[in-house]
């Protein structure tokens, strides 16, 4: 029997081991068409009349009041020397005029805890938020 022409040779006729990926080459090449026609309507740039924004210039904000703890236990109010117990309703004086303003608390590095102390809450009751703290 002589062999036909036509027929394959005798190892192509078992079982094929290997994975057809020709449909996931036609899958993804359709997709990629898809994309390529897509992408350009997407792309389109939109035409927005949006409101403009004003700036806005903010508010000039006062000079920080400073208060000055000494290694003595005095306190020093802008400079001015002020007793203890007399300072919280001088900051609540100061914070009234001034709400926005901040408060520097400096300390010497020789002040007694309890005056430092002292002096940071009476400036929290008076109102202050914004307090920067030096030593």
């Amino acid at each position: 029997m002589a062999a036909s022409v036509f027929s394959a040779p005798r190892q192509a006729q078992g079982a094929i081991a290997g994975i057809n990926i020709t449909p996931l080459v036609d899958v993804m090449l359709v997709l990629l068409v898809i994309f390529m026609v897509t992408m350009p309507i997407r792309s389109a740039a939109l035409t927005l009349d949006l409101p403009r924004a004003t700036p806005e210039r903010p508010l000039p904000r006062p000079e920080p009041v400073v208060v000055q703890v000494q290694a003595d236990g005095s306190v020093l109010l802008d400079g001015v020397r002020v007793e203890l117990p007399a300072l919280a309703a001088e900051l609540r004086a100061q914070h009234a005029q001034a709400p926005q303003a901040t408060l520097s608390l400096d300390s010497n590095g020789d002040a007694e805890y309890r005056a430092f102390a002292v002096a940071l809450a009476a400036a929290r009751n008076a109102g202050y938020r914004d307090i920067a703290i030096r030593r």
